[in-house]
């Protein structure tokens, strides 16, 4: 087993396919399935399951995957660290779920490119769930997730706190412009990101602690649709304030803060080595992160967050 097999491995697993593996590995479909099956011969496992549709991991098959993406990163550094010299240099892979990326994205590229131009910053946006899993998988070097308590974990910063907020216009009218109590919300239509987000786990459990059911009408997995469904005025949408702090039509948009109980949230970078120190360019982010939320929330350029 080598490097290049540990590649063409990765390379069907996220293909989903032989066929589609072969095309994007130029190489003949055959020779490709050969050298699969030499790579199982070799372990002594089945590491895929064949099909109709497709090739989908076994157990074995995903353990292999999820450290077959370690090595071939780090391998693929080793190199780059070498030529660099003294330079801290190489790419750095960051996970963003969709409400922190808004703020922070845009402030860790211009940090990274004033402080580390040979750092190559690879940004990926998306639902906090999925963050969590590129992470587990060794897709990423770094994430920024959502946590329930603000308890210090292996391999994690803590960065800051929020509340969370009603966007929209309840119907009724809420008694308050600038707060509502969660119980008033039981009846209220709400479009919320689906099963895979903290975010709706925190809404989920929060309205069971109370002994309720949130109306959820959609699952919507995008920021900026369910904030123009909530503008809309036919359902509302729980986000923190930083989410639409911007938004021209912010008062007229109806922006309360959720409150017996409050319903608050920590968040952290996590580091996807838990068991010994990053690389250089890693801990270099990862220590950009902290400086431009710290300098963001001393300059008011983040609205309601509490820094760890």
């Amino acid at each position: 087993m080598d490097i290049a097999h540990l590649r063409d491995f990765i390379t069907v697993v996220d293909s989903g396919s032989l066929t589609r593996a072969a095309g994007r590995l130029y190489v003949s479909q055959p020779a490709l399935s050969q050298r699969i099956a030499h790579l199982e011969a070799e372990l002594g496992v089945r590491l895929l399951e064949r099909g109709p549709r497709g090739v989908t991991p076994t157990a074995a098959g995903r353990a292999l995957y999820r450290d077959a993406q370690r090595l071939v990163r780090q391998f693929d550094r080793i190199a780059g660290d070498v030529l660099s010299g003294d330079q801290i240099h190489g790419p750095v892979a960051v996970g963003l779920p969709t409400t922190v990326s808004v703020r922070l994205a845009p402030a860790l590229f211009s940090w990274t490119k004033a402080h580390h131009p040979g750092i190559h910053l690879q940004l990926f946006e998306s639902m906090s769930g999925y963050i969590q899993e590129l992470l587990t998988l060794g897709r990423l070097d770094l994430a920024v997730l959502y946590r329930d308590d603000d308890t210090v974990r292996p391999a994690e910063t803590p960065l800051y706190s929020e509340d969370l907020f009603l966007i929209g216009q309840p119907k009724p009218p809420a008694a308050d412009e600038d707060e509502i109590r969660l119980v008033d919300l039981h009846d209220t239509p709400l479009v919320v990101p689906g099963g895979r987000s903290n975010l709706r786990a925190l809404i989920d459990r929060a309205f069971a602690a109370q002994g309720l059911v949130p109306s959820i009408v959609a699952d919507v997995d995008s920021l900026g649709s369910m904030i123009r469904i909530a503008a809309g005025g036919e359902a509302c949408t729980i986000l923190p304030l930083s989410s639409v702090a911007d938004q021209e039509n912010h008062r007229e948009l109806g922006v309360r803060r959720i409150r017996n109980p409050v319903i608050s949230r920590s968040v952290a970078v996590c580091n996807a080595v838990e068991y010994y120190p990053s690389r250089d360019a890693v801990a270099a982010v990862q220590e950009g992160i902290t400086v431009v939320t710290r300098q963001m929330a001393a300059a008011g350029e983040w609205p309601g967050i509490r820094l760890a």
